[in-house]
């Protein structure tokens, strides 16, 4: 979870407006996005283009859907942007969020506070859906405690949702066929094993890999891309490989994981971009996840983890019960294969 704000201060729009661009990881243009919290913990962050008037149900059950295990938290919807309205008697979208709080009293959670802004920027007005009247201004994002903190948590906030995809853009053509070459050469001199185990060189290699890209100044080479693809190509890697999702490291294994969804070619790219989606997720990051998912998968058609985790978020599984799969990976012995009953 990421912890938001003091208990006085959760029903300050300002500040949560403020807060938002951190957590999205990005600044939202023509967007509802929405916050699930959990004892003034962001246990969820949640964005979706604004709809035409009218896929509003659609669009609200859509978003609602994830909540399904969110059950007697609260939510915060802010709405940016997207039309002209007269506040602050008659706001943009009011429509769209009497079909969210529907939505979210079916799903039994609450909706604490719902506000419209024009922009997540220093010194716009935001106005209240349900209290006509009340109103403010949104401090600077970038000097707040909770920008601050995040910062120091090595997040970085993108001016838009444009320029947070643009990390997950693939290297050149030219270097990801360098890379295939030398995967098409190790796919021959070092076969997957064809038993139910990770070789511990495999493992040894991540966790190395994990360690050295919190402090590493150089990017991958060709060879690096190349050895830590191969061994993610191992179903069992991979899998083992969510245990560096949490921990003291899991920072530097998303960085990680971004950097290795970049360069490695189709379809050894699937491997690291679900990574990150489980990594993204677990800290709450909605955005970054989707977008994982949706590299992994055209990386990669019929993917069938990413199905697993693309299904598990839509009904509601929590970024809480997604820690625990990493967990249960950090404690596993991946190098013993499993005992069979006769």
């Amino acid at each position: 979870m990421t912890k938001l704000l003091p208990p006085t201060r959760l029903r300050d729009p300002g500040d949560l407006i403020a807060a938002v661009p951190h957590l999205l990881g990005f600044h939202p243009f023509d967007s509802v996005v929405l916050l699930v919290v959990h004892d003034h913990d962001v246990a969820m962050t949640l964005r979706i283009d604004l709809p035409p008037p009218g896929a509003r149900h659609r669009l609200a059950a859509r978003l609602v859907e994830p909540l399904a295990g969110s059950r007697g938290d609260d939510a915060v919807v802010v709405v940016v942007g997207g039309g002209s309205g007269d506040p602050p008697e008659h706001l943009p979208h009011d429509a769209l969020v009497d079909e969210l709080d529907e939505a979210l009293r079916v799903a039994g959670v609450p909706l604490l506070l719902a506000v419209w802004t024009r922009a997540t920027a220093k010194g716009e007005r935001w106005f209240d859906y349900h209290d006509v009247g009340t109103s403010g201004t949104v401090p600077d994002p970038s000097s707040t405690a909770f920008a601050a903190a995040s910062a120091a948590d090595g997040h970085v906030t993108y001016p838009s949702r444009a320029a947070l995809g643009d990390l997950l853009t693939p290297d050149p053509p030219e270097a990801l066929s360098r890379r295939t070459a030398l995967l098409n050469r190790l796919a021959t001199t070092h076969p997957l094993p064809d038993d139910d185990t990770v070789p511990l060189r495999d493992l040894d290699l991540v966790r190395a890999e994990v360690l050295r890209a919190g402090t590493r100044k150089r990017p991958l080479t060709d060879e690096e891309v190349a050895d830590l693809a191969h061994a993610l190509s191992n179903p069992l890697t991979r899998d083992a490989s969510l245990a560096h999702c949490v921990g003291d490291h899991a920072r530097s294994a998303e960085a990680l994981w971004l950097e290795l969804t970049r360069a490695c070619p189709s379809p050894e790219r699937a491997e690291p971009a679900i990574l990150l989606a489980f990594s993204a997720y677990i800290r709450g990051n909605g955005a970054l996840t989707y977008m994982a998912l949706d590299r992994a998968e055209e990386s990669h058609p019929g993917h069938r983890l990413a199905g697993l985790l693309r299904t598990a978020l839509t009904t509601g599984l929590s970024p809480t019960q997604i820690r625990l799969l990493a967990e249960q990976a950090a404690a596993t012995d991946w190098t013993t294969p499993p005992t069979t009953s006769t």
